[in-house]
């Protein structure tokens, strides 16, 4: 049996208003909470075969934030087409 995890990106920055949506950073908050919810999937025994992320910066960033938490051996794929992906598109990339 396989598991799915879906998990949102941490806290995002709107400070810089002329930044692209695509290219906002994690804000302070985010910056702290990525990790722990990679620590918290190591505590639920739910560490990831591999994590498939959007190329939007604060997904890219939680994501590298989560798999280091995770001990760094989870392999990153960037996917362009989960940026504003729906359901059912994300279910045709799963």
């Amino acid at each position: 049996m396989k598991t799915l995890l879906l998990l949102r990106h941490a806290k995002s920055s709107w400070d810089d208003s002329a930044l692209d949506d695509h290219d906002r950073p994690l804000n302070k908050r985010g910056k702290r909470d990525a990790p722990r919810m990679g620590q918290l999937l190591v505590q639920q025994d739910l560490v990831p075969d591999c994590i498939l992320t959007s190329t939007a910066r604060r997904a890219r960033k939680t994501a590298e934030a989560v798999a280091k938490a995770c001990g760094g051996v989870v392999p990153l794929t960037e996917m362009p087409e989960l940026y504003h992906a729906t359901a059912e598109e994300i279910v045709g990339v799963v």
